[in-house]
């Protein structure tokens, strides 16, 4: 038996799609329901594949010498081609962007570094 012809069971629509897709998105991106052990469970992952990762969550001791307030969250990811690319590129120009309120998160602050190659590209 199949569907009526004007039946939406008949058609797929592109919010179906859309839906599925965030869902597929969610499962791939979120590996946990909360956020900060989501968000934990990514820095283990990065330690594992030898991503450099600097952590700092709301409740840890800021490092020493580090000037960062107890409450204060981080997280710096340099996956190791970017690594390279600093140290082929960086002797010259580094820039950094700084953009804010970027996520559902008040007040988070997202920060990139970028070196320029040879032909003035950033990498």
């Amino acid at each position: 038996m199949s569907a009526p012809i004007r039946s939406r069971d008949r058609y797929i629509a592109l919010n179906d799609v859309n839906r599925l897709a965030q869902a597929l998105e969610r499962e791939t991106k979120q590996l946990h329901p909360e956020d900060i052990i989501s968000v934990k469970l990514w820095v283990d992952r990065f330690k594992c594949e030898n991503i450099s990762i600097f952590y700092k969550d709301k409740l840890g001791p800021p490092s020493p010498g580090s000037g960062l307030d107890q409450g204060t969250f981080v997280l710096c990811i340099q996956a190791p081609f970017q690594l390279e690319a600093f140290r082929r590129l960086g002797n010259g120009f580094i820039g950094i962007d700084a953009t804010h309120n970027i996520t559902h998160y008040k007040e988070m602050q997202l920060f990139t570094i970028m070196a320029r190659d040879n032909w003035g590209h950033g990498k």
